[in-house]
């Protein structure tokens, strides 16, 4: 705790550590454009504001929120925040596009996934952030399961993160699986094919707990039911590959319509599809059984960019 800057946990505030925070992407998300979004966040937080720029594109996310900013007249103090991508070439880029836009004041806040050793690439790189957020790398010294909630759907209206290597899918969803086929995502109100069974199930409605809890003897079936059906590939002990799922193309045509809605709000944004070789939508593909050849699976490989910068200033660190 002593290591930290300032905290966005509530109940560490006790302790005297100074409370701070941003916004989320599905703030952004829940409003028609990014600068909708944005003017919303200033206008509920008098004072310095912090605003998150890759919800779609993040350059033009910088530009909207200089714009917002400058308009404001929200200045030192302020700060907009990157949490994709390759972080210090954007670090660098948003800098450039903050002075050229007279705002040298406005520092660059960098999260996504950081721990000591990115933290530390990134400082030797001379990436220009003024402050690293951490989350899960501050306890992440064991093995855990990182999970996040992402919002598909608000009042109605489908929407979708394009954030780099983030790109979530729009609209309600179900999980079919059928043992020896790739699984499908499909729209929840579209027909299971080829008699796949449903895994989504609800267990909490409006706050409140669905049905009974599963017995002990339940789960350990479920989870046998759910072993057995892995392609071996994933479940070898040393470098597993894990199963991927496809796409429905009803979901795929969603999918579309709301990157070129997306698109039509922000025009110089980039919504091509950062995932060409996935399965073609709504496909299933034969794998193999736990104990089986894996030679026809293909798991899902992907490498980290390089990291690069120009200058480094203050880095205050916050958890």
């Amino acid at each position: 705790m002593v290591g930290f800057a300032g905290t966005s946990n509530v109940a560490a505030t006790t302790l005297g550590i100074p409370a701070v925070g941003t916004m989320a992407h599905s703030f952004v998300e829940a409003l028609d454009t990014e600068e909708e979004a944005f003017r919303a966040f200033a206008r509920a937080h008098p004072g310095p504001v912090t605003l998150l720029v890759d919800t779609y594109d993040t350059e033009e996310g910088v530009r909207v929120a200089t714009r917002v900013l400058r308009d404001l007249d929200r200045g030192p103090g302020s700060a907009v925040r990157l949490d994709s991508g390759d972080l210090a070439d954007l670090a660098a880029r948003t800098r450039a596009l903050l002075d050229d836009a007279g705002l040298p004041d406005i520092r660059v806040v960098a999260s996504g996934g950081l721990d000591e050793y990115a933290v530390d690439d990134l400082v030797r790189s001379g990436a220009p952030i003024d402050t690293y957020a951490v989350g899960v790398g501050v306890s992440a010294d064991a093995p855990y399961l990182d999970s996040a909630y992402k919002m598909v759907e608000y009042d109605g209206r489908p929407v979708m993160k394009l954030s780099s290597a983030k790109v979530t899918a729009p609209g309600r969803k179900q999980v079919f699986r059928r043992i020896g086929y790739t699984d499908v995502i499909r729209l929840a109100d579209e027909q299971p094919a080829n008699n796949g069974r449903p895994l989504l199930e609800t267990v909490m409605r409006r706050g409140q707990q669905t049905g009974s809890r599963p017995t002990l003897d339940e789960c350990r079936e479920r989870f046998a039911t759910d072993l057995g059906g892995l392609p071996s590939a994933a479940c070898r002990i040393r470098d597993p590959v894990a199963p991927r799922a496809t796409a429905s193309e009803h979901l795929g045509a969603l999918a579309a319509r709301v990157r070129r809605r997306i698109a039509e709000q922000m025009p110089s944004a980039d919504t091509q599809d950062p995932h060409p070789e996935r399965t073609p939508p709504g496909s299933h593909r034969s794998v193999p059984r736990c104990g089986e050849s894996d030679a026809t699976y293909r798991g899902m490989e992907g490498s980290s960019p390089p990291l690069r910068g120009r200058r480094a200033r203050e880095r205050p660190t916050h958890a």
